[in-house]
C-alpha cells in the first residue's frame, strides 16, 4: 500500500471515529468501542498508528485488576506525561482505537491499555509494547475463554512475539509465575500473608510439571506463597514485595520493599486484591524510573469512579459499588462484608449478557459465606439471573425473609437505597456496571 493511500485511509478512518463518538456523546452515550469498531473497518492498521505515536507502550492484562492498574499507571504517568489510555474499562481492540479517536495527538509520550485476555494477540503484534503488566489469572467466563490454562496459554504465545518487552509478573500466581521461563527480561512482585488456613484455593497442581503445588500461606484464590513438590517450582526472589497492609478506615497503609528498600504508601481503597494492584503498578512505575515521591503522592490522591470500590453517600449511609464478575471477585467482596460489622443492607445483580458470560455456574463457585449475618437487614437480588442469586444466597444460610428478588435494578435501587442502614453493597457484574453505577450516581445528587 502507498503511502498517500495508508495516510487516505487513516484520515478518513480517524474522522469517521470522530463523527461517530460526536454522535453518541450528543445522545449521553459514551462512545468507548463503536467509534474504534467502525475506524477499524476502514483503516486496518490504525493500532500501528498509536505504536508510532508513542515513546513507550504499556499493556496490562490478566483477569482482575486490569482497569484499576491501568487507571492508576495513567494517573502517576500523567504527572508530568502525555499519556494516551482506554480508563473505562473497554479494554478489546474497539476500546484502544476509541480511546486514540478520542484524544488524537501526534505523540504521547506512554500508551498504557489495559488488554482483554483474548485481545491479546492481535493487539501485541500491531503494538508491539515494550512493558507488559500481568495480574493473574482466574476462573472467568468460561463458556468464553474457556479453561485457564487455555488463557494462560494464548497469552504465553501472544508475549513470545515481543521477547524484548519486559514483564512485570505477579509471582504469586503460580500460572503467571511460568512466564519468567520466556526469555524476557523479569520483574515479579508480591504479597506477603500470614494466612495459614484461607479458602477457596483453586489450584492443586503445578502448571509447569502437574505434581501436587503446597502452599506455605496464601491470601486469595491461587495466590499465594508455593513450591511444587516434585519440580520445586515456587514464587522465587521477588523484587518488590508488600511486607504489611493495615486496614485504617476507607485506606490502608502499605510497606513494600523495592529491592530491599523500605516504601510507605497509603492508599485510598481496600482490600487485598487493591495491595496486589498498588504493589504491581510500583514495580512498573519504578522501572519506568519514575521518582518515588511522585509514586507515592499520586497514589495517595489516587480516585477511582468505575465502580470497583467506589463509595457514594445518600442521606447520611454510604453506597459502595464493588464490580463482582467472577468466582474470586465474589469471595473477596464477601469477605470485605463479613468483616464490616455496620448495619448493612446488601444488592446483588446478576445479569448473563454475553459480556457477563452465559455460564452463571460460576456464583456457586464463589465463597459466599458471611460471618456477621446479624448485621444484614435485607439482600435483595436483582438483573436478569435474579431468582437464580436468590437460590446461592439462599444456600449460604441468610435468612429467607431477608431475601428480596426484584429483577428490575433500578426499582431494586430505589428500594435498598432507602433502608435504615449504615452501608449499602452493590455488587453488580460486568453489563451492570455502568447502569447501576449512572443511576446511583443520578439519586445522590437529586437529579
Amino acid at each position: 500500500m502507498s503511502n498517500i493511500l495508508y495516510n487516505i485511509k487513516k484520515d478518513i478512518g480517524l474522522i469517521t471515529g470522530k463523527l461517530v463518538l460526536k454522535a453518541l456523546n450528543m445522545t449521553n452515550k459514551s462512545g468507548t468501542a463503536l467509534p474504534g469498531n467502525i475506524a477499524l473497518k476502514i483503516h486496518k492498521e490504525i493500532l500501528k498508528d498509536i505504536r508510532k505515536s508513542a515513546d513507550t507502550i504499556i499493556l496490562i492484562t490478566g483477569t482482575n485488576g486490569k482497569t484499576t492498574s491501568n487507571n492508576l499507571t495513567n494517573h502517576i504517568l500523567r504527572d508530568e506525561n502525555i499519556v494516551l489510555s482506554n480508563l473505562k474499562g473497554a479494554n478489546m481492540i474497539q476500546g484502544i482505537v476509541s480511546s486514540y479517536i478520542k484524544d488524537t495527538k501526534d505523540h504521547y509520550d506512554y500508551g498504557v491499555f489495559e488488554v482483554d485476555e483474548g485481545s491479546m494477540p492481535r493487539v501485541i503484534k500491531d503494538l508491539k509494547p515494550d512493558y507488559i503488566l500481568v495480574t493473574n489469572f482466574f476462573r472467568d467466563q468460561l463458556d468464553r475463554y474457556g479453561e485457564i490454562e487455555e488463557i494462560v496459554d494464548e497469552v504465553r504465545k501472544s508475549i513470545k512475539q515481543v521477547p524484548t518487552a519486559t514483564l512485570i509478573l505477579n509471582a504469586d500466581d503460580p500460572y503467571v509465575n511460568t512466564y519468567t521461563k520466556l526469555e524476557n527480561e523479569v520483574v515479579k512482585y508480591s504479597v506477603k500473608s500470614d494466612d495459614l488456613e484461607g479458602n477457596n484455593l483453586c489450584l492443586k497442581n503445578c502448571p509447569l510439571c502437574g505434581s501436587k503445588l503446597d502452599y506455605k500461606t496464601y491470601n486469595y484464590g491461587n495466590l499465594g506463597e508455593y513450591e511444587c513438590t516434585k519440580c520445586l517450582f515456587s514464587n522465587g526472589k521477588r523484587d518488590y514485595i508488600v511486607q504489611k497492609h493495615i486496614k485504617k478506615e476507607n485506606k490502608q497503609e502499605i510497606t513494600l520493599k523495592a529491592y530491599d528498600n523500605p516504601i510507605n504508601i497509603t492508599f485510598p481503597y481496600i482490600g487485598t486484591y487493591n495491595t496486589y494492584n498498588v504493589c504491581g503498578v510500583y514495580a512498573l512505575c519504578d522501572t519506568l524510573n519514575i521518582k518515588p515521591q511522585i509514586i507515592e503522592k499520586q497514589m495517595a490522591n489516587f480516585h477511582f469512579s468505575l465502580g470497583r470500590m467506589e463509595d457514594m453517600t445518600y442521606n447520611n449511609k454510604t453506597i459502595k459499588i464493588v464490580l463482582t464478575k467472577n468466582p474470586i471477585g465474589l469471595s473477596e467482596s464477601i469477605k470485605l462484608i463479613s468483616n464490616d460489622n455496620q448495619k448493612k443492607s446488601i444488592l446483588q445483580i446478576l445479569n448473563d449478557n454475553p459480556a457477563d458470560g452465559q455460564d452463571t455456574s460460576w456464583i456457586w463457585d464463589g465463597d459466599m459465606t458471611i460471618k456477621n449475618q446479624d448485621t444484614i437487614l435485607n439482600y435483595y437480588c436483582s438483573g436478569i439471573r435474579a431468582e437464580e442469586m436468590a437460590l446461592r444466597v439462599k444456600y449460604t444460610e441468610v435468612s429467607e425473609d431477608k431475601i428480596i428478588i426484584n429483577d428490575d435494578f433500578k426499582n431494586a435501587i430505589d428500594t435498598a437505597i432507602e433502608d435504615d442502614v449504615d452501608i449499602l453493597y452493590v455488587l453488580p457484574t460486568y453489563t451492570a456496571i455502568f447502569k447501576t453505577r449512572d443511576y446511583i450516581e443520578k439519586i445522590t445528587k437529586g437529579d
